[in-house]
């Protein structure tokens, strides 16, 4: 067998660029070099992460902290910019003025800001004195209305058994006795409490209110200039991104963003939508029912119903405070009520018309309600439901992309 000599000298030369000999020593290319220095360095992160929990989760909290009216404005910014764009692009698109379209975005977000803080104080105006009277009425009305219920309980077979257990138990838990103790505890917090520790409790009162009221002029000063200067924050951020990655990368991270934004914001849409629904149903029904406070009772429903899920029950437990000083049985006829309007509402109504406004199937809202409720409370069953909405659109991008490649039919028939 005759072998090519230039052959050979390619064989030899492949050889060569993998190890690289240098005085008998093996000498490793460039590459090895940094792919083992990354492994080192990633290692080293990942122990001293698990080593240092405290410290790094110290170091995260204060960066959180600090950073916290800025993600807070950010926020807001998103919120206000749903009304935003109503009034800069539907309303006052229309004025023809020059001088006027010149300042639009300004006066767009002046009475965007004005509505949604008229909307919060309408509803406050509204629920608050409502609610704080009926629990002060709460102490005198109690008493009767739980002994009348524990009469009524003697006519049904399968409670009358447990009737005399409830009246023992109500006479040694008084109601009025519950509120004195808690009087005598606060007055005698108060009695046996050193000058120096209410000072240090006034202290630290005013400073959190305080440091909450600067967070929050932080945060709407942040988005107020994240709103009146969003193109050109855009287009920056366009600039950082395309300089660090190639064109094709930063095509695919501003389509993700771009879907979690859109998603975001239909999310938001339907939840507000869903809610008013609800609240307005509540009302018809309180007010057909001729149940007290039916206007207080139908925004408290739409309200609470901004938390998905646990929201009516909320609603519920507050609506029946307010109805059951006046009445008990209707108070009983609205919980029952608001517990079929849940069931309707959270396995229909919100997974098709939230889920339905993000993209989002039935089954996967309910998913990712449940998973993002589980991990992180009601932000989580907020955030989750347009973030699982990304992702699902992400997949079917995906996958439909890989099959067309294949040239697959795989269109559903009916059968």
């Amino acid at each position: 067998m005759i072998i090519n000599k230039d052959d050979k000298d390619k064989d030899l030369e492949i050889e060569e660029k993998k190890l690289h000999l240098s005085e008998g020593k093996i000498r490793f290319s460039n590459d090895v070099y940094r792919n083992i220095f990354l492994v080192l360095l990633g290692f080293s992160t990942v122990c001293y992460l698990f080593l240092n929990q405290k410290g790094i989760s110290k170091i995260f909290v204060t960066l959180l902290s600090i950073m916290f009216p800025f993600i807070l404005g950010g926020v807001l910014a998103f919120m206000i910019k749903i009304v935003l764009n109503f009034f800069e692009e539907k309303l006052f698109n229309k004025i023809k003025s020059a001088r006027f379209q010149k300042h639009k975005r300004k006066i767009s977000i002046l009475v965007s800001i004005f509505v949604i803080f008229l909307i919060i104080f309408i509803i406050l105006r509204i629920v608050v004195p409502q609610f704080i009277s009926s629990i002060s009425k709460l102490q005198t009305a109690l008493p009767p209305l739980i002994q009348k219920a524990i009469d009524k309980s003697r006519n049904i077979a399968f409670i009358d058994e447990y009737s005399d257990k409830m009246q023992k138990i109500y006479d040694h838990l008084s109601v009025s006795k519950i509120f004195d103790q808690i009087r005598e505890f606060v007055k005698n917090q108060g009695d046996n409490s050193s000058i120096s520790t209410a000072f240090q409790r006034a202290y630290s009162t005013a400073t959190n209110i305080l440091g909450g009221i600067v967070n929050f002029v932080l945060a709407l000063i942040t988005a107020i200039y994240i709103l009146s200067d969003k193109e050109h924050l855009e287009y920056q951020s366009k600039r950082i991104v395309y300089s660090i990655f190639s064109q094709k990368t930063s095509g695919k991270i501003f389509h993700v963003f771009k879907l979690l934004h859109q998603n975001f914001e239909r999310f938001i849409r339907g939840q507000i939508i869903d809610s008013t629904v609800l609240g307005i149903i509540v009302f018809i029904f309180s007010f057909l029912a001729k149940m007290p406070n039916a206007t207080t009772l139908g925004v408290l429903a739409g309200v609470t119903n901004l938390v998905p899920i646990i929201g009516p029950f909320i609603g519920g437990f507050m609506g029946f405070v307010l109805i059951v000083i006046d009445d008990f049985s209707k108070a009983i006829i609205f919980v029952i009520f608001i517990f079929i309007m849940q069931q309707v509402e959270s396995n229909l109504i919100y997974p098709k018309l939230v889920g339905g406004a993000v993209g989002l199937p039935a089954l996967w809202t309910l998913i990712a309600i449940t998973v993002g409720g589980s991990l992180f409370g009601v932000v989580g069953m907020w955030v989750f439901i347009p973030l699982t909405s990304t992702i699902y659109t992400l997949i079917g991008e995906y996958t439909k992309y890989k099959i067309d490649k294949k040239d697959i039919d795989l269109r559903m028939r009916k059968v």
